[in-house]
């Protein structure tokens, strides 16, 4: 499955909110060298944190803010997730320098290359 996900801070509102899309029709399954475009991509899933919990987290290190960002109903693969709570530390810890109150990013997965890329031991 190929998916996306948007991770956005708002510093008015100080919320996290992470928006996860994947690509739904079959094409992308046929082809391994399909490209889609982000009107490709359906929104399925909808996720939104406090701030301060999520800062908490990111000063006790990766696994508990791993531990916060999942639940029963937002789950990500680890390597997923892993990738997403690097962007999360990142907007949390990096400056923006545009003067913006709201920082984004967008991480791109394809399930079919982390499946290619697993080492069983």
């Amino acid at each position: 499955m190929l998916q996306r996900y948007e991770i956005d801070r708002n510093d008015q509102t100080n919320r996290l909110s992470i928006k996860e899309f994947a690509v739904l029709e079959k094409a992308s399954n046929k082809h391994y060298d399909y490209k889609p475009g982000k009107e490709d991509y359906s929104l399925i899933h909808q996720v939104s944190y406090d701030g301060e919990i999520i800062q908490a987290a990111i000063s006790q290190g990766q696994d508990a803010l791993i531990s916060e960002l999942r639940s029963g109903d937002f789950f990500p693969i680890y390597p997923c997730v892993e990738i997403i709570a690097e962007m999360v530390a990142v907007l949390f810890n990096g400056s923006t320098d545009s003067g913006s109150t709201d920082s984004v990013s967008e991480v791109f997965f394809d399930d079919r290359t982390l499946l290619s890329t697993y080492d069983e031991e």
